[in-house]
């Protein structure tokens, strides 16, 4: 039995490594590091277009190194923070999170199982979104346009249904609040 590698392998191995981390973070750990995420995809693309507005564009030194490079430039500069941020927010951050457990096992289990898969699918198409050059805030456009797009069936589903993959696990966080048991204090 011989297997190519293909981009679809490779995002599934990722997916599944990353899945089993959730697993070993916890249920609290995984809402932790999701909510990480969202801050730390509105922190990279903040950051990245502030270094970029207020520092390179006024600097004709700085425009003049970046322009040849651009899109590289900012794309490095934005997975960089924001790997930096959800390194920051997960272990410095000032949140916790504390999710009332079910009290049937394999209701926690799949919730859990949940919550970790929406956790690595936002993470994938977020990376995804970067690599090709554009960012959450000015839109995803073009984000088509990586060679990587027309190779693989899994990167077309996590850049054509971005809006889904970062809208699920809010929305899963508001249903999971009115159907888990709510702690009285």
């Amino acid at each position: 039995m011989e297997f190519s590698l293909s981009w679809d392998l490779v995002l599934l191995g990722i997916f599944g490594i990353l899945f089993a981390y959730n697993f070993m973070l916890g249920q609290d750990g995984t809402l932790k590091l999701i909510l990480a995420i969202y801050i730390s995809i509105l922190t990279a693309d903040g950051l990245t277009q502030i270094i970029q507005d207020f520092i390179i564009l006024p600097s004709p030194n700085l425009s003049a190194l970046v322009i040849e490079h651009e899109v590289g430039f900012y794309t490095f500069l934005r997975l960089v923070l924001f790997f930096i941020a959800i390194i920051a927010f997960v272990v410095r951050g000032g949140f916790h999170i504390k999710i009332d457990p079910h009290d049937h096992w394999a209701i926690r289990l799949v919730i859990h199982a949940l919550f970790s898969a929406m956790a690595v699918i936002l993470f994938l198409s977020t990376i995804l979104l970067y690599i090709s050059g554009k960012s959450f805030i000015t839109g995803i456009t073009e984000a088509h346009q990586i060679t990587m797009y027309s190779q693989s069936r899994i990167t077309q589903m996590l850049i054509d249904y971005y809006q889904i993959w970062f809208t699920l696990p809010a929305m899963a966080f508001l249903v999971s609040s009115f159907i888990l048991p709510a702690e009285e204090e």
